[in-house]
């Protein structure tokens, strides 16, 4: 598979970047032609993914609600399910017009800092109190990614599924299309599944939820 030339350029930066940062980081290249195998270059094992891994929730969510416009988004905070915290980055790299092919992102584990820290002070605040970190999975697979997403979105109900109605079921649509989980493959049918109804209800909800957003 042939990968842009902004991106080997890139590339070639990445492992002499990592070993100067150092082995509490890793640094990933994404080639977003692809996002279920997107990962082309990593160096480092912060979040233990591996070349041919998936985009995140989060960098599908920038990439779906800023297209080509997407801003870098620079040192939050995540936190990963076994409890240790990073520092990450994720920088998108366009193409001679202007249209993104890919990102490098950054992930810093600070988990040896805080506790430090916390030896220290009583008590350590992460940034701005009022800036809420966005939660971005770290899967082996975009399907894993894909699942996370789903999941979350319909816990957030707080009712079964069997006891939704339409505007339950499309709102969750709505969502999910904001975050991008529909630019993944058989996304309409996982979700079709997830919400007990057919791949042409789920199609019917999309088409709803896009007319809305472009009439906004």
């Amino acid at each position: 598979m042939s990968v842009h030339p902004n991106l080997e350029a890139v590339a070639q930066i990445i492992p002499c970047l990592q070993q100067m940062l150092g082995a509490r980081y890793e640094v990933i290249l994404h080639d977003l032609s692809h996002v279920e195998s997107s990962i082309v270059c990593l160096e480092g094992d912060v979040t233990h993914r591996k070349i041919g891994g998936p985009a995140t929730d989060y960098l599908l969510k920038l990439l779906r609600e800023g297209g080509d416009q997407a801003e870098n988004s620079v040192n939050y905070k995540n936190v990963l399910p076994d409890g240790r915290v990073l520092r990450s980055t994720t920088i998108f790299i366009r193409n001679e017009e202007g249209g993104i092919v890919g990102s490098l992102c950054l992930n810093q584990d600070l988990t040896d800092y805080l506790i430090a820290q916390n030896l220290i002070e009583e008590s350590t605040q992460f940034g701005h109190p009022s800036m809420e970190a966005p939660k971005e999975t770290f899967a082996k697979d975009i399907g894993e990614v894909m699942e996370s997403v789903v999941a979350t979105e319909i816990s957030l109900f707080q009712k079964p599924v069997t006891y939704m109605q339409k505007d339950d079921k499309l709102s969750i649509v709505a969502h999910l299309e904001q975050k991008g989980i529909f630019a993944v493959k058989n996304a309409v049918e996982y979700v079709a599944e997830s919400l007990g109804v057919s791949n042409f209800t789920v199609y019917n909800y999309l088409k709803e939820v896009r007319a809305k957003t472009k009439n906004a």
